[in-house]
């Protein structure tokens, strides 16, 4: 079993196990629990091909990096809790909440099969094989590879940063005498890098795999079918982000407002409110 046969087949088994596991328990979120960790598991399978490859091994790196930040982080957030009588506790709230918008459970477990299941799960096998090809290219690494590496670093942690920011935030909205707070009495985060984007960690999740391609691009000189992985994966986000915002602004009237006065990914991408409307509405 050659190394690319042996991803698929983790692929195929990931599918059939995560959409089984939803099935049975009607927790939904089992692809979220494998998002952080397939990549690196198709990073290592690979690796023996390529363990002599410097380029190779310096991605695949940043990749592992990215995978071992995401994973605790999920951890942090209790998406790995666990009860022996129902399994996986932790769910992806939206899962519930399109269920009900949804109604019909057959209609549902369809949907659970074909996307949740099969569609994100070939997307992440997607989004990560440049990362195969890119392992078979040789000769000397490129000055442009250089700066994708340093840009990739960029964004892993400014990705870390964000998620911090997040989690401290959820952390103390609750908690007195943070709830006490106007900034936390609005109910989502307008701290750090989330005060000039409404997702900056997606930003910064999407850009990772955009380079991950381009890593490909510009050792090979030219372009690969593989880059459908990470366009895709920036339809996913958008479709989620929209979804999201839709839950949140039904959630938190103020979110209405905030999403006129900030970008909804890259900061300033398009004119914002004044800074005076901006200060007041936070203070």
């Amino acid at each position: 079993m050659t190394a690319l046969t042996l991803s698929l087949a983790v692929l195929i088994i990931s599918i059939i196990l995560c959409f089984t596991a939803g099935l049975i328990t009607r927790n939904y979120s089992q692809v979220d629990r494998l998002w952080s960790i397939l990549p690196v598991v198709y990073a290592g399978i690979w690796l023996p091909t390529y363990s002599s490859n410097p380029r190779y091994l310096i991605a695949s790196a940043l990749v592992l990096l990215w995978g071992t930040r995401l994973t605790v982080n999920f951890a942090l957030k209790g998406g790995y809790a666990f009860s022996f009588r129902k399994g996986f506790t932790g769910e992806d709230y939206r899962w519930d909440y399109l269920q009900q918008k949804i109604g019909s459970r057959l209609r549902f477990e369809l949907f659970n099969l074909l996307f949740i299941s099969t569609y994100q799960l070939v997307l992440i096998f997607l989004f990560t094989y440049p990362l195969y090809h890119y392992g078979r290219i040789t000769g000397s690494i490129t000055r442009t590879e250089y700066v994708l590496y340093a840009l990739h670093a960029l964004l892993l942690l400014s990705e870390t940063i964000s998620d911090s920011q997040q989690l401290r935030f959820y952390r103390r909205k609750d908690a007195s005498p943070w709830s006490e707070l106007h900034r936390y009495q609005l109910g989502f985060n307008t701290f750090g890098f989330w005060k000039y984007s409404r997702h900056p960690n997606y930003v910064c999740e999407i850009g990772q795999w955009v380079i991950v391609y381009l890593y490909l691009a510009a050792a090979s000189g030219t372009h690969h079918w593989s880059m459908a992985g990470a366009l895709l994966l920036m339809g996913l986000f958008a479709g989620s982000t929209a979804f999201t915002e839709r839950i949140t602004s039904g959630k938190y009237p103020e979110y209405v407002r905030w999403r006129q006065m900030t970008s909804v990914w890259i900061p300033f991408i398009r004119a914002v409110r004044s800074r005076e409307e901006r200060r007041e509405f936070l203070s």
